[in-house]
């Protein structure tokens, strides 16, 4: 009886969590995506016969009609535009049951005021301060729920109004009001909160209020995910661009364990493997635990999960406690034929070389004009990368006599345009090094030609002396490279250099440069000049000092 409306308004409410998120998307190569099937989609049912709630309140069609509200609270075409202050002034202020369903009587109670006056009693109820029974037979009450179903778009016949809840999640979908919403999610069933991401996700649909409630619910449950629902939940977060590191803890801990058990398919596994790269998420013990998953697992497990393993290893820098057997088994089954397209195997072989695995016909592989031909029109990203590929060809393999890019290709004048929370920081960093070091003996966003820039270059001499910068420095002095690293340019969980920036530094490295990395953790854009300057001092003293 009332099972959907008891669920909304009796269920304690579990609060909602005050967890910081993320509003700017990572970069992961999307030719390697494993496409993960939502099988937790909506089917909207047909909309329901107007006459199905116009008939005499029996207690039968009551229930229905409380069903039908909640199932079809709308605010899109009803909340906009609407300033009525002295209604909604009434319903805040109102203490009874009484006082809240008076505002019913009378003609021209509109949806948006009867969203509020349920929305009340839903809070009132959940709290403690009245029961259902209080109100649920009210003709009043009863009136403001068929002002809720008139015209809904997702009323559905009184036929299917029995059926399971998680039917009537589109309640929640379709709630213009987040926090509304949210009051909802927090009395659903973990299953239920995952099928809402699901949909949310579908539907690029990001709503920061609705995400820390689902989080904070799912971390502070003591169900346990089954593999399948972790999967879908990293992969709608990772679409929507959200973090929050409790509820990933919570996830990867239920993934390690569902591990131990039978697994039949490895589509699971490779659909986690894309998200948590894409999130740029590092967890050692789950990355550890995936991977010796797909070694003890690897005749069973598919090409493209394989691709998804090496691009998040090497987007985030890892190389798993197994490496020795992982590399040995599957760096070999990785081949140009399985991958299929040419954009796969660059992102294959890129992989390969920020985890310093590529051989010397990987190099080739790519390298080469006729295969960069078959890759078509080349975007920022590709370029980018076989000039990373490239420069590991020039100066991290020995003797390599293969294909290389010309100095002259087109490739080369790739130029890369930062975001603007990067550019502050890039800005931040220059100015507080002309504290130091004049103009004159300072560069700064400099284009290595190798996929990547190094925002400031200077040349000290043992003292920390700038001196001036030539082409062919006393090799006495240092050649220092500066490089600032953002909220975007680090892992989350463990936070450290993603595997691109930690490429680059080995790059400069073999060319010669100490380099001094100044990350978004350290350094303060917003932080007094002097305490600024002090910090980039002692890094310069320390890279002169060191060997």
């Amino acid at each position: 009886m009332l099972k959907l409306y008891q669920r909304i308004l009796i269920q304690p409410n579990n609060g909602i969590a005050r967890i910081s998120c993320l509003t700017r998307h990572n970069t992961f190569a999307s030719s390697t995506v494993a496409e993960v099937k939502n099988s937790n989609s909506e089917n909207f049912p047909e909309k329901e016969n107007s006459s199905a709630v116009t008939q005499r309140s029996t207690p039968k069609n009551r229930n229905n009609i409380v069903k039908v509200a909640f199932a079809s609270i709308n605010l899109a075409n009803t909340s906009i535009g609407i300033d009525t202050p002295i209604i909604d002034k009434k319903i805040k202020s109102a203490t009874s049951v009484d006082e809240l369903l008076s505002l019913s009587q009378g003609t021209g109670v509109s949806r948006h005021h009867a969203l509020k006056v349920v929305s009340v009693l839903s809070n009132w109820t959940s709290t403690g301060q009245i029961q259902l029974r209080d109100f649920e037979t009210d003709p009043r009450f009863l009136r403001l729920c068929k002002i809720l179903t008139k015209n809904s778009i997702i009323s559905r016949s009184t036929k299917n109004l029995d059926t399971d809840a998680s039917e009537d999640l589109s309640t929640i979908l379709n709630i213009t009001a987040d926090e509304e919403a949210a009051k909802i999610v927090a009395s659903i069933t973990i299953p239920q909160m995952i099928k809402v991401l699901s949909t949310l996700s579908a539907r690029r649909r990001r709503s920061p209020l609705l995400l820390r409630t689902i989080a904070y619910n799912v971390t502070a449950s003591q169900d346990i995910l089954n593999i399948k629902q972790c999967a879908d939940l990293f992969y709608s977060i990772s679409v929507l661009n959200y973090y929050d590191e409790n509820l990933f803890e919570r996830v990867g801990s239920n993934i390690i364990t569902a591990l131990q058990e039978q697994i039949s398919k490895s589509a699971v596994v490779g659909s986690i493997l894309t998200s948590i790269g894409l999130l740029k998420y590092k967890s050692p013990a789950l990355l550890d635990a995936i991977s010796e998953w797909v070694v003890n697992n690897q005749s069973s497990c598919r090409p493209q999960d394989m691709f998804s393993l090496f691009m998040t290893l090497g987007v985030l820098n890892y190389t798993p406690s197994n490496h020795e057997a992982l590399f040995k088994l599957l760096i070999p089954q990785l081949t140009q034929e399985e991958a299929g397209k040419p954009l796969i195997w660059l992102d294959i072989v890129w992989s390969l070389v920020l985890l310093n695995k590529a051989n010397k016909e990987h190099f080739q592989s790519v390298l080469s004009e006729e295969f960069i031909s078959k890759l078509g029109e080349l975007s920022t990203s590709v370029k980018l990368k076989l000039l990373n590929i490239d420069g590991a060809a020039h100066y991290l393999v020995d003797n390599y006599n293969g294909p290389k890019i010309p100095p002259k290709h087109e490739i080369r004048s790739t130029t890369l345009v930062s975001s603007k929370e990067k550019s502050n920081m890039i800005n931040s960093v220059v100015e507080t090094l002309k504290n130091l070091i004049s103009e004159n003996n300072l560069r700064s966003r400099v284009n290595t030609g190798l996929g990547f820039y190094i925002d400031a270059e200077c040349l000290l001499d043992s003292t920390c002396n700038p001196q001036p910068l030539t082409s062919n420095p006393i090799s006495e002095f240092s050649k220092i490279a500066v490089l600032a690293y953002d909220y975007h340019d680090m892992t989350k969980g463990k936070v450290e250099p993603t595997g691109i920036n930690v490429f680059s530094q080995r790059l400069l490295n073999v060319m010669g440069y100490k380099v001094i990395i100044i990350p978004y953790t350290e350094f303060k854009v917003g932080d007094k000049i002097v305490n600024r300057v002090k910090y980039i001092e002692k890094k310069l003293k320390d890279a002169v000092k060191s060997s």
